[in-house]
């Protein structure tokens, strides 16, 4: 591992450099070498002068010096170089108060060694998330949403002590920055597995108190068999399962339309919008003639999110585009009746613009989760199909040339508008259509031979 290792920091200059200073190289950058990952950024825990080490390194790298924290310098250059001070007097104990124990693995440049007092690298091999010490989450309780990321991320367990200490301490999340907070959401729904990650979110406390909202949907409403929460968590399975085998679903033959989600910040926007779909369905409820109903939780929900949003450092955009899409996501359940009409469709196109098709997957995915309504999802395949047709004509339309002349080159001429302004124009497109005419110029020409034809029959 250690030639490994050194291999490859011997393809940057300032490899020659850490040699000669007490530092070592830690946390995610070994994690993503033993993993064989694309490596963004090379952390740098260093014993000396962490501003002198970094004018060094800026000075080899003509790299720019930006300042993260109190503890933290980075070297911004062809990739970037994150260099920190200890916690603690040694590496020992600066490895021993990191989150987990396969971000506790360090190489030391100067003696080409590997230290690994927590055996980190055989739980990364054996995919455990392990916490380095009990207080690991009470120090910082954003790393209870990195072990959730990891997880989600690598497909890896939680060992059970940490999983117990993170439902402990889960009330401690409220505690961490919203910026924080949201980075981490961000993060954890982009990844390969996002229902595995509102899932262990749920079992774990932590959704419950990032969004206390989300508690009512546990409470089960009369006359309904499932409650909320158990209905949204079906949603978003099916939204994973999708969204992983699109180009094998219903939906592949307009895998184009789903352009938008090639950005895995996007694909996190779609899956929150399915989490908060129906928040405001309890506070909504009512039962009337024999029959639940929900009126305007579309509406309400929307506003809910927009606050949820705000409190949760959510970019303005990304408030925009979740609320829109909760505001919207009853819109393909009426759009996939029968008698629904293109122009309709049309609007619905119109307002939700790259949107659309993911929208539609996700009330594909609202369908299918709903009990006794797994005979409604052919309307939502058959509402793809127009909305398909209504898009490849619009293209067609955008792509045409430009008219070579318009009815006011007729008018021009002396002739009142009527219904042989049509036969005129298209005469026209005829003739360029066969390559008789190119240019404005000759088309004006063949419009006046065009022009005397017409009165001379209408004489």
């Amino acid at each position: 591992m250690e030639q490994k290792i050194e291999l490859y920091l011997k393809q940057y200059p300032i490899f020659e450099f850490l040699k000669e200073t007490d530092s070592f190289i830690v946390g995610g950058t070994i994690r993503s070498l033993i993993l064989d990952e694309n490596i963004e950024d090379i952390d740098i825990l260093t014993f000396n002068d962490i501003d002198e080490v970094s004018k060094q390194i800026a000075k080899i790298t003509k790299g720019t010096i930006v300042k993260l924290d109190e503890s933290t310098i980075r070297v911004v250059s062809n990739i970037n170089y994150d260099v920190s001070s200890p916690r603690g007097s040694n590496i020992f104990e600066d490895l021993n108060k990191r989150d987990f124990t396969f971000n506790a693995i360090a190489y030391d440049v100067k003696n080409r060694l590997i230290i690994d007092p927590l055996f980190g690298i055989n739980d990364l091999k054996n995919g455990i998330i392990r916490m380095c010490y009990n207080l690991a989450f009470q120090d910082d309780p954003i790393r209870m949403l990195r072990a959730i990321r990891f997880l989600s991320t690598y497909n890896f367990k939680i060992e059970m002590n940490t999983y117990n200490q993170i439902l402990k301490d889960s009330y401690l999340i409220k505690k961490s920055a919203s910026e924080r907070i949201h980075y981490e959401l961000i993060k954890m729904f982009s990844s390969p597995n996002p229902y595995k990650t509102f899932k262990f979110l749920i079992d774990l406390n932590l959704a419950f108190q990032i969004f206390p909202e989300l508690e009512d949907l546990k409470k089960p409403l009369e006359h309904l068999e499932q409650n909320i929460l158990e209905h949204t968590l079906r949603v978003i399975e099916f939204l994973d399962f999708y969204l992983k085998y699109l180009n094998m679903s219903p939906f592949h033959y307009y895998i184009h339309r789903f352009k938008i989600l090639n950005e895995n910040s996007n694909k996190a926007i779609l899956i929150i919008a399915g989490i908060f779909h129906d928040i405001a369905k309890p506070k909504t409820y009512s039962y009337e003639n024999n029959q639940v109903h929900f009126y305007g939780h579309d509406v309400e929900g929307s506003k809910m999110f927009r606050e949820i949003g705000r409190r949760l450092s959510f970019s303005r955009n990304e408030i925009k585009i979740i609320s829109n899409l909760i505001l919207n996501h009853m819109h393909p359940h009426y759009l996939s009746a029968p008698e629904t009409t293109r122009k309709a469709i049309n609007r619905f196109l119109n307002r939700l613009g790259d949107w659309a098709f993911p929208l539609v997957l996700m009330a594909f995915c609202d369908a299918l989760a709903t009990k006794l309504s797994h005979y409604g999802v052919s309307g939502h395949l058959k509402l793809a199909r127009i909305m398909e047709d209504l898009l490849v004509e619009r293209e067609k339309e955008a792509n045409k040339p430009p008219k070579l002349i318009t009815g006011y080159d007729i008018m021009e001429r002396g002739i009142e508008p009527s219904p042989i302004y049509k036969k005129i124009l298209q005469e026209i497109e005829d003739l360029r259509a066969e390559g008789i005419i190119k240019t404005r110029e000759e088309a004006l020409k063949y419009l006046d031979k065009i022009i005397e034809k017409y009165k001379k029959v209408n004489q």
